[in-house]
């Protein structure tokens, strides 16, 4: 009898409802938690739904979980719930498992902002290649016995069923037109991804399928790792296809380069006109002109891909903060999620494990201290201050999470895909991956300076009439007009300006050296990163009015660049002021937004890029749109279904922002 007082099992039940997840769950109690949660992946895969195989080269397609269950496998979190979904099912299932989400606590504190213990990665995608599944079997079958090498193998058994019934939906599906590929999908697929590729269709029929596995994340590298199987084949269209896929999943990013090749030329290729995946250009000295030509012709189409990353700086760095890890593994970096650095295939990162809204700990502390500093060094060291009582609790809290899931909440599939957490016996979560590290996210960093920049500038000025505090306060309290207009007098970040640029790099690096204090609970370091993908808005709701000239409840700045309607000096002057703040230090990745007009860019973007990555820049994403466009867009949603733009650390769909967002994007400078 269970506590529903049925006298049917709680598995029985929740298999009853068409929850296989929570079925599998509860089939086998008495057992570990890695068990159980393997044990409720495979029923996964074994009942629900599978999408409609549409005739293409590569299966599966389309959404992941279609029409799926209320509860279902969830890359992050291990497992996620529809609870609006599940309430109309089963009412009394909802605080069953609500005591399981509860096992596992978020950081929880008041200004935390875009990231709650996220966590992005991505599969060994070339050793399944190489090696195939059935490989990856029998190195677990040589484990010793329990609940590690049982639950290992309900997921391999999971993936084997999964795979039967893609073929069945593939076999049912066969018509005149699409025959061609569906039969020569289907041998491929009937051999990977449990035998190694033996050419490149078969080598990314396999990493379609893995990906899907995974739950459709990262794409990971996909010319460096997949380059083995290519014999001079243009795979443009495939990779196409798969992108679309990546698309419809809303999936993440995928890296190309350094070492550029064939393959590098059709990602570049492929990805014109799609949002997704995030690719991400690893450029240095080398990379040769035609790349750069590709990447212009693919920016200048509109689509916001690819992003650019400096090599250089990001491998020198990274040699710097880890200096136990090999050059090989370094050279695996990718951008996990938006943009978080990780090593593909071998390491767990925290991304976004927390973020920090500092303009939410800044406006109180302006209006408790301002009057009773008594100069700028007293407020400046008094904020810096306050701004590390916050952080370092939030570390502290990471940790206990960190400690806490890797005791109930399991990663099954990380576990199977990622090296070393095999050989190792232990799971993905609880020290089982080669490499850990922990990325934390600092929004609105650009609001502060400029703030500081006019406190100092309008009440603390060393020459010149100045204004008394309280009259300041009131005058952002109020927004009076004339006061606003003072505040457009101020110094500001973004225009190659050295007093603004000097405060700027001191204080990023302040903050940023805050996260020095403590270490992850599985090792590593905490990584800083500024990366607002869409949470500047609401993360700006809650703030009142800063001497930036922001209004109350106004978005914060998108990015490490100049606050809208600020970069009044050109695009050199904007990333020569983005280059002097210690970027370096930002190694879980600094985010820049970049508007350029296509018309010169296949001209300038290698020079301005170079330029700026010369003098310490490690990121750039650039978005080319015209300004008409976007206003139709605002009043015809109907004829700019395609229109998409840069957001944060990746693209999106215009339309499928809300009106806040479109308006910040229209507020950029255009270059």
């Amino acid at each position: 009898m269970n506590e529903m007082g049925t006298g049917v099992s709680l598995a029985e039940q929740f298999f009853a409802l068409g929850e296989p997840y929570a079925g599998g769950f509860y089939e086998e109690t008495e057992r570990g938690r890695f068990f159980r949660f393997s044990r409720a992946q495979r029923r996964f895969w074994e009942q629900t739904p599978l999408g409609t195989y549409r005739g293409g080269a590569l299966y599966p397609c389309g959404i992941k979980y279609p029409q799926g269950p209320a509860v279902y496998p969830d890359y992050s979190y291990t497992f996620a719930v529809d609870w609006n979904r599940l309430e109309q099912k089963w009412s009394g299932a909802v605080p069953l498992l609500r005591r399981e989400t509860e096992l596992f606590l978020g950081v929880g504190a008041p200004h935390n902002v875009g990231g709650d213990m996220y966590t992005h990665s991505m599969p060994r995608y070339d050793r399944v290649l190489r090696e195939g599944l059935d490989a990856y079997e029998a190195r677990i079958r040589a484990l010793a016995e329990g609940d590690f090498r049982d639950g290992l193998l309900d997921i391999v058994e999971g993936i084997r069923v999964y795979h039967r019934r893609c073929l069945e939906t593939i076999r049912a599906a066969i018509n005149e037109e699409n025959r061609a590929n569906a039969e020569k999908l289907l041998a491929a697929l009937s051999r990977v991804p449990f035998a190694p590729a033996q050419n490149m269709y078969e080598a990314l029929v396999s990493w379609n399928f893995i990906y899907y596995v995974d739950g459709c994340d990262n794409p990971g590298r996909l010319d460096a790792d997949l380059i083995p199987w290519h014999r001079g084949e243009d795979c443009t269209p495939l990779f196409e296809e798969f992108f679309v896929n990546v698309d419809e999943n809303s999936g993440w990013s995928a890296a190309v380069g350094p070492d550029c090749n064939a393959l590098t030329l059709q990602c570049l290729r492929a990805i014109q006109g799609h949002r997704r995946p995030s690719l991400e250009l690893r450029v240095n000295d080398t990379t040769p002109a035609e790349i750069w030509q590709a990447a212009a012709e693919s920016l200048a189409g509109g689509c916001g891909e690819p992003a650019l990353y400096n090599e250089t700086l990001y491998q020198r760095t990274l040699a710097e903060r880890f200096p136990h890890i090999p050059l090989r593994d370094l050279l695996r970096f990718n951008g996990g999620g938006c943009t978080e650095t990780m090593l593909a295939g071998i390491s767990n990162v925290g991304s976004l494990d927390a973020g920090v809204n500092l303009p939410l700990i800044f406006e109180p502390y302006m209006r408790k201290n301002l009057e009773s500093a008594g100069s700028f060094e007293v407020f400046y060291r008094g904020l810096l201050d306050e701004i590390a009582c916050a952080v370092i609790p939030v570390l502290e809290r990471i940790g206990e999470c960190q400690e806490r899931r890797a005791a109930v909440r399991p990663q099954p599939v990380r576990t199977l895909l990622v090296d070393d957490c095999i050989e190792k016996g232990k799971d993905f979560n609880a020290g089982g991956a080669r490499w850990y590290w922990s990325v934390v996210n600092f929004a609105g960093l650009i609001n502060v300076i400029d703030s500081l920049l006019a406190i100092r500038h309008l009440v603390y000025r060393k020459t010149g009439p100045v204004m008394a505090p309280a009259a300041f306060l009131a005058g952002l309290a109020e927004q009076e007009t004339g006061f606003l207009r003072v505040l457009k007098t101020c110094p500001c970040f973004g225009v190659d300006n050295e007093e603004a640029d000097t405060l700027a790099a001191d204080f990023a690096g302040r903050v940023f050296d805050l996260l020095e204090e403590r270490t992850p609970y599985l090792g590593g370091q905490f990584l800083p990163s500024s990366i607002q993908f869409v949470t500047y808005t609401w993360a700006g709701s809650t703030v009142g009015p800063t001497p930036d000239g922001r209004e109350q409840g106004a978005p914060l700045a998108d990015s490490l660049g100049a606050i809208h309607g600020k970069d009044t000096a050109g695009p050199t002057a904007l990333l020569n002021s983005v280059a002097k703040l210690p970027l370096y230090k930002a190694l879980g990745t600094p985010v820049l937004n970049l508007r350029l007009k296509k018309d010169n860019l296949a001209a300038c973007l290698r020079p301005l890029v170079t330029g700026y990555f010369a003098r310490g820049g490690m990121h750039v994403q650039i978005s080319c749109f015209s300004r008409e466009d976007m206003l139709d867009a605002l009043e015809h949603p109907e004829r700019h279904e395609n229109l998409i733009v840069r957001i944060g650390g990746y693209s999106e769909y215009f339309n499928r922002l809300d009106r806040v967002h479109k308006e910040t994007v229209l507020q950029r400078t255009e270059f």
